[in-house]
This record gives C-alpha cells, sequence and structure tokens, in this order.
C-alpha cells in the first residue's frame, strides 16, 4: 500500500500554511505523553476568521515514536496542511512487523501516524490519541 497524506480537519477547519500554527512550548507529561501550545493563526485555518489568533492545546498520548525536526532538515512530503494523518504509514507497518516477529506486543493497527507543522519545526508522532483544545 502507498502511503498517503491527509489534512486533518479540526474544529478551526483545515489548518495550512507556514505561518498557520506558532508554538510556545512543548511539554513532556510522562514517558508516552506529551503537549505542545501556541496559536493558531486564523487567515490560515479554514474556519476562524481574519486576523484572529486562537490559542490551542494538542496532547498526545499513549506515544511510540516522537521526533521533533527543524523545518528546512525535514524530508517528510510536505503538503499544504500544516497537521496531516499519514495513511498506509511504512513507519507503523514496520513496527508492527517487528512487533509480531520478537512478540513485543507494544502497538497494533489502531496507531496513527501524525506530522504537525509549526513556523519552524516538524512533530512526527506515531501514537493512539490525541486531544485539541481551544482557548
Amino acid at each position: 500500500m502507498t502511503e498517503k497524506i491527509i489534512p486533518i480537519i479540526t474544529e478551526v477547519g483545515e489548518i495550512c500554511g507556514r505561518d498557520a500554527i506558532f508554538l510556545d512550548k512543548v511539554r513532556v507529561i510522562n514517558e508516552s505523553a506529551f503537549e505542545l501550545t501556541g496559536e493558531f493563526n486564523g487567515t490560515l485555518c479554514s474556519n476562524l476568521k481574519d486576523n484572529i489568533y486562537k490559542k490551542y492545546k494538542i496532547t498526545f498520548s499513549g506515544v511510540h515514536v516522537f521526533k521533533m525536526i527543524e523545518l528546512d532538515f525535514c524530508d517528510i512530503e510536505n503538503a499544504q496542511s500544516s497537521f496531516d494523518l499519514i495513511e498506509n504509514s511504512k513507519e507503523i507497518l514496520k513496527m508492527i512487523t517487528k512487533d509480531k516477529t520478537e512478540y513485543i506486543r507494544k502497538i497494533d493497527e489502531s496507531y496513527k501516524h501524525f506530522v504537525f507543522r509549526t513556523y519552524d519545526t516538524v512533530f512526527e508522532i506515531i501514537e493512539k490519541h490525541y486531544k485539541l483544545k481551544l482557548k
């Protein structure tokens, strides 16, 4: 199966563009959860009005992969969207294969592969759940 990048539609709509997500803070909650806080640029979110900045906190849990990559060094295909799901992820397939071969029993098909692109940093996450809160 071929990997496919699919934009995530959130409460603020589709988030598109380098200036769409500003990051203020990264906080590790524990070894399998972390949160990102910052602001969405309303002019680049399909459900927000122009010139409105909306604060967000997104929490990822059940995390097996957390990569933080400077934007200019990221090799992940750059779609127009700033928050994407990688469907048919090669990384997840590789992890599931290893899990079954070595009887690790830590990952299955319920895990998702996300890419969250902020102004300067790209986050690649393989996890079980995320929750987005707007303030």
